[in-house]
């Protein structure tokens, strides 16, 4: 019977979903003749896609989404200090379970913060129906990647390095970035992988500030191997500033402080970043569980 039921969730979320991005899709089609600039444009398309899947979310009340108390007043401070600062990018990172973290990330951001934010996105994710029309829309940009195997990251280097140019033309002219610093989808999603080396490099070189968005329980709403998801569940979502003053300010003060481990200090700045940041992510993913099983105990 249980079996049943998750199937039934999972035909009516897929069916959902489907709708709204399609009336979202042709929205940003027609949005496409109108003489906007590409920035404008993108930021409307974006706050349609935030748009679609809140509402797919809320015909769906078998999935729970809820926020922990130190959320909202993370945002809003991030906010306040992001305000007329143009020389110091925002990127937002999140744990990487499942596809359903896209979608939890998208409706759970600030509709301004969202709206400035671009992404990376596999390119074979511009070549499918639908998707297709979303990703081009809002701006994102494409990795090509040599192989599809897990855990391979080799990449078409000529390809990526336009994209890469095409990134920093972003981020020099006030535009924002979301990535999943693991680089991949997560097998064990209790434990972070290590994080890749290329955003860290970017953020120093921006010397962006930065804002996490940890996810608990998306891999078993919209398990990792399954096309489409929808299974009832709860996600709890967490988000901690990370670098409220920029990156570089962080990296001095790491390097200063007892408490980092002496190889951490020996490293380059790049690498004591990622190993940083992973350790944080990581304390708050395993927070965000204890605090959901507190919960669950109380209700018991």
């Amino acid at each position: 019977m249980g079996a049943m039921l998750g199937k039934l969730c999972v035909g009516c979320f897929g069916l959902i979903l489907v709708l709204n991005m399609l009336w979202a899709a042709i929205a940003m089609k027609i949005l496409s003749f109108f003489p906007l600039q590409k920035r404008t444009r993108e930021g409307i398309s974006l706050g349609l896609v935030q748009a679609c899947w809140r509402i797919t979310l809320f015909f769906c009340p078998w999935l729970s989404i809820s926020y922990d108390s130190e959320t909202a007043p993370a945002w809003r401070e991030m906010q306040q200090k992001m305000e007329n600062v143009t020389d110091h990018p925002l990127m937002v990172l999140g744990n990487h379970t499942s596809f359903f973290d896209v979608i939890v990330a998208t409706i759970s951001m600030p509709t301004e913060v969202l709206t400035r934010c671009r992404t990376y996105m596999d390119a074979h994710l511009f070549e499918l129906p639908l998707l297709s029309t979303i990703c081009r829309s809002v701006g994102h940009f494409p990795v090509y990647f040599m192989s599809d195997a897990s855990g391979v990251f080799k990449v078409d280097k000529e390809k990526n390095e336009k994209i890469d140019l095409e990134v920093d033309k972003h981020l020099q002219t006030g535009g924002w970035l979301c990535f999943y610093p693991e680089g991949q989808v997560n097998r064990e999603p209790e434990q972070l992988l290590p994080f890749r080396y290329g955003g860290m490099k970017k953020a120093l070189d921006f010397d962006a500030r930065m804002i996490s968005v940890v996810c608990w329980g998306n891999a078993k709403v919209w398990p990792r191997k399954m096309q489409i998801g929808g299974f009832p569940g709860s996600v709890k979502i967490s988000c901690r500033q990370l670098a409220p003053d920029g990156v570089k300010a962080l990296v001095k003060q790491l390097r200063d402080c007892e408490d980092t481990p002496a190889e951490d200090k020996e490293s380059e700045d790049h690498v004591l970043l990622a190993r940083h940041l992973q350790r944080v992510m990581q304390k708050q993913y395993d927070d965000l569980k204890a605090s959901v099983a507190n919960g669950k105990a109380k209700g018991d």
